[in-house]
């Protein structure tokens, strides 16, 4: 704001250095009139639009000092350029004057030409930011919303609190019993209050609490999870990954015998940002992707570029799920 005033008091200084001493001129004192006069509209409307927004509220003291200034402000802008105006009348030949207006005539219409142009390319470039936010938000909604379901429902909870009633029949240490049951009610609340877009450091930690739950309800799960420093403060869309670590647990480590593990491994190579999941579980089936996992596509291409999702399984080897985009933000 106080750059803007700035310039439009040296523009002013250069309009009326340029007025008195170079009077010849007309071109340049064309050019310099319509610049000041256009960017006083545009700043007078600006510095009006926002202090009609302070004073929705304020007290009428503040509001009388407000429209005041405002009002004094509006007499010394009539008062200066009705000044200018009949400076020109009386100093100027008729014939300047009649070059002047043609060349503010002029250069009035190639700024507003200009000034038009400017504004819908900027217009047309905003709504496509705000329908690729949109879309993205859209996106999020859909995941959150199934994540929070599947959290939710009847049969999670009845499977977590009948966990925690096994281990108190097996006398299992409470502490054991206090951590699960902590772990459940922080996943409740990660989940029901996480924002639209957080670091992958906090996305990880949601998985790890995710895994700790598991582990207590699949026999023989094991996790591990690896992130490189640079992967830390990256920014990704909320619960992307928990519809992949759901899918290793459900498709791979619980139809195992002798359970499995599973690996998350992040890096960030030239930009580029992977996410390795994989699990040595029972592999080998050809991968259909779900409403999850095409979630998480459909999310990620909204939210980045060179978005991939690979799938690769074996009985020998398990599931891998590679997911990559590049970093932006």
């Amino acid at each position: 704001m106080r750059v803007f005033l700035f310039l439009q008091v040296i523009a002013l200084i250069i309009f009326v250095y340029t007025m008195y001493f170079l009077p010849s001129n007309l071109y340049f004192i064309s050019v310099v009139s319509v610049f000041v006069i256009v960017n006083t509209v545009g700043l007078t409307y600006y510095v009006f639009r926002t202090w009609w927004k302070e004073l929705q509220n304020p007290g009428k003291i503040t509001k009388f000092l407000y429209f005041t200034l405002l009002f004094i402000a509006v007499i010394a802008v009539i008062f200066l350029f009705s000044n200018i105006f009949r400076m020109w009348v009386y100093k100027y030949p008729e014939d300047s004057l009649v070059n002047f207006s043609n060349s503010l005539l002029v250069i009035s219409t190639f700024l507003l030409v200009s000034f038009g142009i400017s504004y819908l390319t900027l217009k047309r470039e905003l709504e496509k930011q705000l329908q690729e936010y949109e879309k993205l938000r859209n996106v999020q909604q859909k995941l959150s919303i199934q994540v929070v379901r599947y959290k939710t429902n009847p049969h999670f909870l009845f499977n977590s609190l009948s966990t925690a009633i096994s281990m108190l029949h097996l006398q299992v240490e409470r502490e054991k019993i206090r951590e699960y049951l902590s772990n459940i009610a922080e996943l409740f609340r990660v989940v029901l209050n996480a924002p639209e877009v957080w670091t992958l450091k906090d996305e990880l930690e949601l998985a790890k609490r995710y895994l700790e739950i598991q582990k207590v309800r699949v026999e023989g799960l094991e996790y591990e999870i690896t992130m490189g420093p640079a992967c830390e403060t990256v920014r990704i869309p909320s619960l992307v990954l928990q519809p992949i670590v759901e899918n290793s647990i459900v498709h791979g480590i619980a139809k195992s015998k002798n359970g499995g593990k599973i690996k998350l491994e992040c890096m960030k190579v030239n930009g580029i940002v992977t996410i390795k999941v994989s699990d040595n579980g029972k592999g080998g089936e050809k991968i259909i992707p779900g409403m999850g996992l095409k979630l998480v596509q459909e999310l990620m291409s909204a939210f980045s570029r060179k978005v991939e999702l690979n799938f690769e399984t074996s009985p020998e080897v398990g599931t891998i799920v590679t997911l990559s985009w590049e970093d932006v933000n």
